[in-house]
């Protein structure tokens, strides 16, 4: 394989992991604010807290 060629894949496997990484500070942001927030946590309920998250 050519240098560019590496090089490419290689952007590829870091931007899939750092669009990883801050989709999963970001759900567990979501979930800290919601279990902080009384404003936020009246509105949704304590089952939907407890589990995971989907990606949509």
């Amino acid at each position: 394989m050519s240098e560019t060629t590496l090089f490419i894949i290689g952007v590829i496997v870091f931007a899939i992991t750092v669009y990883g990484v801050v989709m999963a500070g970001g759900l567990a942001l979501t979930r800290i604010e919601i279990e902080q927030n009384p404003y936020r946590n009246d509105k949704v309920n304590e089952d939907e807290v407890k589990k995971r998250f989907r990606l949509k």
